[in-house]
């Protein structure tokens, strides 16, 4: 009986209908992530050596469109995103540790993530808006930081799905994507986050979270999040030369302030909905709405000055209808994307396949 053993790393070619991608699929994800990479790289060099230009392309522009991206379809925001493309660089070298995340390490890189989205917000007014080496030292750490994750754990379990602080913004605006897309990302499911946020349809900020501690921020996120961002445009920009404890305490105390009365809000109309969990569903997703829509009222595509004056008012009528209507009224439809074939299935299937052949195939490094 001959003895097959197959890569570590095996990727089936696609057939009609697999969710796996296919090679023209994959050349097509391929050159859009390594666009998306260079674009990266060209804004850190804007930020570091032509400031002004970074920071306009950065928060005037790129930025602005987030937060209607990962509402409309976060998967397709997954699929490029440059700091998600240096995570996995290690496993696609061939020199990540491959280590299955533990569930309470994902706990604790879960709530690090809500943390550091509710400090590094506020951070914007005290330098980050206004200062390109400052904005370019942090994209450069994320980028490290992500790079460090992919070579120790299992696929995208270190960065994409534990410790990015926009991830949690992903849960909070992407439970009713419009589209769906293939994964780009994994071939073969391995399991390496519970539940796989890609694959998860009408995943939200609490949703399989196993600790109470992420229950709760989880929670905090759904319901202070409106208050926090209309909070966070209620502060100017400081220049960093003109950054003292008073700007530091006011740029925090707007968005925090206003998130605890948001929240306690929604404590409230979790109380009196403690026995209609569809309502409290909706409850969270018009808090959602609130939130992604508050953004647009104060975040305008583009310089103000160059708007016409009629651009706001048509703008506000525009976007708030919009997101409340795609959040809150559509019915939940698709995942961020469609999970890959599970890899214990493959092997399974590969092994019947495979034994009338006389061959045994082994997957390196399982049990």
């Amino acid at each position: 009986m001959a003895v097959q053993v197959a890569p570590a790393r095996y990727q089936p070619a696609a057939q009609p209908g697999s969710r796996s991608t296919g090679r023209a699929e994959r050349r097509f994800w391929l050159t859009m992530q390594t666009v998306m990479l260079v674009v990266g790289v060209l804004l850190v060099n804007l930020l570091l050596f032509f400031p002004p230009l970074g920071i306009a392309l950065m928060w005037n522009l790129l930025i602005p469109i987030a937060p209607a991206l990962v509402t409309i379809s976060p998967g397709l925001w997954r699929n490029i995103c440059p700091m998600a493309t240096f995570h996995l660089l290690p496993n696609k070298m061939g020199i990540s540790q491959n280590i299955r995340m533990p569930e309470w390490g994902a706990a604790t890189l879960a709530v690090i993530s809500v943390t550091l989205l509710f400090i590094v917000v506020p951070m914007r007014r005290i330098g980050l808006n206004v200062d390109g080496p400052l904005t370019a030292l942090m994209l450069l750490s994320a980028a490290f930081m992500a790079f460090a994750m992919g070579s120790v754990f299992e696929m995208r379990s270190g960065w994409c799905t534990s410790l990015c602080p926009i991830h949690p913004v992903e849960r909070l605006y992407g439970t009713n994507p419009a589209l769906t897309f293939k994964n780009a990302r994994c071939n073969i499911c391995e399991a390496c986050s519970n539940p796989c946020p890609d694959s998860t349809p009408e995943l939200t900020p609490t949703a399989g979270v196993p600790t109470k501690v992420q229950q709760f921020l989880g929670n905090f996120l759904i319901g202070s999040f409106p208050g926090f961002v209309w909070g966070w445009f209620q502060v100017p920009d400081y220049p960093p030369e003109q950054v003292g404890s008073a700007e530091i305490i006011t740029a925090y105390v707007w968005p925090f302030v206003a998130a605890v009365i948001s929240y306690a809000v929604f404590r409230i109309g979790e109380h009196m909905l403690r026995y209609r969990p569809s309502a409290r569903t909706r409850m969270h997703r018009i808090f959602a709405a609130t939130a992604v829509s508050t953004y647009y009222w104060y975040r305008l595509p583009g310089p103000a000055s160059l708007l016409p004056d009629w651009f706001p008012l048509v703008s506000h009528l525009v976007t708030t209808p919009f997101f409340f209507w795609f959040l809150v009224l559509r019915s939940p439809k698709v995942s961020w994307l469609k999970r890959p074939v599970m890899a214990s299935n493959y092997w399974s299937s590969r092994f019947e396949t495979t034994a009338n052949k006389n061959l045994i195939r082994v997957t390196p490094n399982k049990a």
